[in-house]
C-alpha cells in the first residue's frame, strides 16, 4: 500500500465562475460547480460561451431538473464540438452519439466497467476532450461520480517532480484492463468495432504533463485504469511512478463526488481530471446515457 506524504495546503481556487445567464455554485473547494437557473437547450450563444469557460474552470459541471430527450441530449453535445469517436458502443437506435451505460437490477459482477480511476478512453490516438452524462434512473443510495482535478495534483508536487516528469511519455492501454474485467466480470467486454478493439490493445503514447488547449493550464495525464507503462522506461522503473502519481492526485482533498438525482446532467472535461464510479449499488437499476466530444493529439 502506498503512503503519499503530501498535505495539501494553499493553492486552492474553485471560487464560482460569474455568469449573467446562470448562477454557479462550487461543490468542492478542489473542483466542481452546479449550475442554476437555466436548462441546456435553452442557453444563448453567448450563454453556452459562458458555460464552456464555467466548464475549464471547475473541470466538473452539473445540473438538476434538466430531464433531456435523446435527441435533446444529442444537440447539446454537438455544440460542444465533434463527437468523439466512442470505442465501446454504437450508441441508442437513432441516436448514434448517445451511449447507454445501464445496470440492471439482477446484474451481480466482481467488477464493474467504469469502476477504477481512470479518464475516458486514453488508449486513442486523439481522446476525447469533454464527456456528458445524464441520469435517467438512479438507485437509492450508491452510484456516486467521484472526480480528481488532474491539473492540482500536479501544483502540489515538488518543482523538481514536475520538471522530471515534464519530457516524460505514458503508454494508454485497454488490453490490461480487458483482461482484468473480462476475469471479474465473466465476459468479454465489447468494443464499438474490431479498428477499436485493436487500437485499444495497441494503446497510444501521450504526455505524462499535457497542457491545456483552451487555457493552458499543465495538468497531470494519468490513470490507475489504462496507463501501464512509461516510454523508454522498464516495467519496474515506470510502475512506481504510475502508482504514486495515481495516488498522489487522488487524495481526497483534491476530488469531487456528486451523488446522483433523475434528471440531472454532469459535464467533465477529460484533459484535466480522472474520475471513477463504484460498484456499490447491486439489487438496483442505474440507467445513464452519455455523450463525448472529440479532443485532439494531448501535447
Amino acid at each position: 500500500m502506498w503512503e503519499v506524504r503530501v498535505t495539501p495546503a494553499g493553492d486552492f481556487d474553485n471560487h464560482a465562475f460569474k455568469s449573467n445567464h446562470f448562477e454557479v455554485r462550487p461543490l468542492s473547494a478542489a473542483m466542481g460547480a452546479e449550475v442554476v437557473g437555466v436548462r441546456l437547450p435553452d442557453l444563448s450563444d453567448e450563454a453556452f460561451e459562458q458555460f464552456k469557460q464555467a466548464l475549464y474552470r471547475h473541470k466538473v459541471l452539473y445540473l438538476r431538473d434538466q430531464h433531456l430527450t435523446h435527441a435533446e441530449h444529442e444537440e447539446f453535445g454537438a455544440r460542444l464540438g465533434p463527437f468523439a469517436v466512442d470505442a465501446y458502443t454504437q450508441g441508442v437506435p437513432g441516436h448514434r452519439e448517445v451511449h447507454p451505460i445501464i445496470k440492471e437490477a439482477d446484474t451481480k459482477a466482481a467488477s464493474l466497467f467504469g469502476g477504477g480511476w481512470h479518464t475516458d478512453s486514453p488508449f486513442l490516438a486523439e481522446p476525447p476532450a469533454i464527456t456528458t452524462l445524464r441520469a435517467v434512473e438512479i438507485p437509492p443510495f450508491g452510484g456516486d461520480t467521484t472526480w480528481a482535478n488532474c491539473a492540482l495534483a500536479f501544483r502540489h508536487l515538488s518543482k523538481t517532480y514536475q520538471d522530471m516528469l515534464r519530457p516524460l511519455r505514458v503508454h494508454m492501454s485497454a488490453a490490461n484492463n480487458v483482461r482484468t474485467q473480462e476475469k471479474l466480470m465473466g465476459k468479454a467486454i465489447t468494443f464499438a468495432d474490431r479498428e477499436q478493439f485493436e487500437q485499444g490493445q495497441r494503446g497510444s503514447y501521450h504526455p505524462l504533463v499535457r497542457t491545456h488547449p483552451e487555457t493552458g493550464e499543465q495538468s497531470l495525464y494519468i490513470c490507475d485504469t489504462y496507463a501501464d507503462g512509461i516510454e523508454g522506461m522498464t516495467t519496474f522503473e515506470a510502475r512506481p511512478i504510475i502508482e504514486f502519481l495515481v495516488q498522489h492526485t487522488t487524495q481526497h482533498a483534491f476530488c469531487c463526488r456528486l451523488r446522483w438525482e433523475e434528471g440531472m446532467v454532469a459535464l467533465w472535461d477529460n484533459r484535466g481530471t480522472m474520475h471513477l464510479g463504484p460498484n456499490d449499488y447491486d439489487g438496483y437499476r442505474r440507467e445513464m446515457y452519455r455523450t463525448t466530444t472529440a479532443g485532439g493529439v494531448p501535447v
